[in-house]
């Protein structure tokens, strides 16, 4: 089962990525567009990892694999694209922004709320611990896409033109927290195809939802 869902997913962020390169690489797209295409790809290297070793050794390793990484620089590129300059339009800090501040911790609090549910079921283990450091870079990420769906709008409806995309990279996050606990716990197959199903469809549409948003800033 394992190995059939990461085959998809596989192919799934395998055409995101390429979609992204042929739409946003033939012409001088923004850095903050190129940096989610390369969040996309890491997705696809991840997965692609996990594939082939399972279909070489029939398991993924207790603790580190290095499609954790592909995790792992999925989120930072998502974080990355958020935080900085994109952030600073919309919130460099004004007061009246306080109160979205606070609320948009939601966000990685449930993240850090599922991980700690793993380790309260399974305990301190290598495992355990590789999947917090990935929850890091999630909760990370997740509090700008939240944050940047539910603040007030600035001139020329620049963020509410990227809400969908920021909804569905709050969506994964979510589902690769819960992709986590599938993977823990021995839960029946349709919360492992169901969650599947769910990140075969993001991954496909995030880019594309993306592309949609970002042309509404020059028309």
């Amino acid at each position: 089962m394992y190995l059939y869902t990461s085959l998809a997913l596989t192919i799934a962020s395998g055409i995101g990525f390429t979609y992204g390169v042929v739409r946003f690489f033939r012409n001088k797209s923004a850095l903050y567009v190129r940096m989610i295409v390369f969040a996309v790809g890491c997705a696809m290297l991840g997965r692609l990892f996990e594939t082939l070793q399972l279909l070489v050794t029939g398991t993924l390793n207790d603790g580190f694999n290095v499609g954790m990484l592909g995790v792992i620089g999925s989120f930072l590129f998502l974080f990355s694209a958020n935080f900085g300059q994109m952030d600073s339009i919309v919130d460099d800090h004004f007061p009246e922004f306080r109160k979205t501040r606070i609320i948009s911790f939601a966000a990685p609090l449930v993240v850090a709320a599922l991980w700690f549910v793993l380790v309260a079921a399974k305990g301190i283990s290598k495992t355990t611990l590789w999947f917090g450091v990935e929850a890091v870079f999630i909760a990370q990420a997740s509090y700008f896409h939240l944050k940047h769906l539910i603040i007030n709008d600035i001139d020329y409806g620049l963020i509410r033109s990227i809400r969908s995309y920021n909804l569905l990279a709050l969506v994964y996050a979510l589902l690769c927290m819960l992709e986590m606990l599938v993977k823990s716990f021995n839960l029946p197959a349709f919360f492992a195809v169901a969650v599947c199903v769910l990140q075969f469809a993001v991954l496909l549409a995030i880019l594309p939802i993306l592309e949609r948003g970002v042309k509404k800033w020059t028309t």
